[in-house]
């Protein structure tokens, strides 16, 4: 749900949840979350890892992000790892 704004005529649109985005790869029947976007890719880096862990989706959704696959659709935790 977006958030629209109007000031001095012009409008805003805020969007409280934005997409980082993940490609899932299998790696010996493991389940790998790899950043795509920038954000995940500096998200990661904060975290000093290659990978998004499960304990991370939590943490991001904190800050205000959603992470979803390459398709788009939201990761959930118990499918990585």
């Amino acid at each position: 749900m977006a958030l629209v704004s109007r000031c001095a005529g012009l409008s805003f649109r805020f969007d409280p949840m934005r997409n980082i985005r993940f490609k899932i790869e299998n790696h010996f029947g493991m389940a790998r979350a790899y950043p795509l976007s920038q954000e995940a890719i500096l998200l990661c880096r904060l975290s000093k890892t290659k990978t998004l862990l499960p304990g991370d989706i939590g943490t991001i959704a904190a800050l205000g992000y959603q992470a979803v696959n390459q398709y788009g659709i939201k990761i959930d935790p118990k499918e990585l790892y």
